[in-house]
């Protein structure tokens, strides 16, 4: 009876002392656990890959609880890093979220900033709330704000799955401070070359002219449309 007494003692301070700091994988979490048991950590880093196992993330939060049958785990002021090899790196932080660790999308809510690496380029997003999907490479949300080289986009979804940076939205606007601005339904940002491709029917005001074209193609760093299919040019006074 004494022996087990001491196993029964270790076996409670070792699992008092694991709650402490966790590392925890996807991988690991199994179906058959307990549905009636609750747990709570604090200080837990998660770190795993995508389905395609190309993209590498890591969540550190300071206190994370769910239910054990659950599909999610709550995470508070979570910072999170998504890299896709070379392609591209975020960092995001927030308030709290929901951590969907069988799917591996996230849901974060209250002070979101993001920070989106790409070309050795730095694209800077807010909002009040971020859905993201890990393996299929995008954010999205009711009212993105994005900040790029002075420009300023809002739209609801990035997507991070091709070469370009693409924007969508219902639409798009983005204006360049006493530059330009305009409006488009989907935005693609080549970040080498420094244009922006417009795609459908879109709009750009700059020098007192309001140019619309179906497919713009509009070279932000010299403020100057390359080419568009049916462009239309109406000066301010018409």
């Amino acid at each position: 009876m004494g022996w087990r007494l001491v196993v029964y003692c270790i076996l409670a301070v070792s699992l008092a002392a694991s709650f402490l700091f966790i590392t925890v994988e996807n991988e690991s979490y199994s179906s058959k656990e307990n549905s009636s048991s609750i747990f709570n950590a604090k200080e837990i880093e998660i770190r795993s890959t995508s389905k395609n196992k190309e993209i590498f993330y890591l969540i550190k939060s300071e206190m994370i609880n769910a239910l054990s049958d659950s599909n999610n785990l709550s995470i508070f002021r979570p910072k999170i890093e998504i890299k896709n090899s070379d392609s591209y790196l975020v960092k995001l932080s927030a308030e709290k979220g929901d951590f969907f660790y069988e799917n591996n999308q996230l849901d974060l809510k209250e002070k979101i900033n993001v920070s989106i690496i790409k070309d050795k380029e730095a694209i800077d997003l807010f909002a009040e709330s971020v859905f993201i999907d890990i393996d299929k490479e995008y954010l999205s949300s009711q009212n993105l704000n994005l900040n790029h080289n002075e420009i300023s986009f809002s739209g609801r979804e990035v997507s991070l799955s091709s070469d370009l940076i693409s924007l969508s939205g219902a639409p798009i606007s983005f204006e360049k401070k006493d530059v330009f601005e305009g409006s488009s339904n989907e935005i693609k940002i080549d970040l080498n070359k420094k244009l922006l491709y417009l795609s459908g029917t879109s709009n750009i005001l700059i020098d007192g002219k309001n140019i619309s074209g179906e497919d713009i193609i509009f070279d932000y760093k010299n403020n100057t449309v390359l080419n568009s299919e049916n462009l239309r040019i109406k000066s301010g006074n018409s």
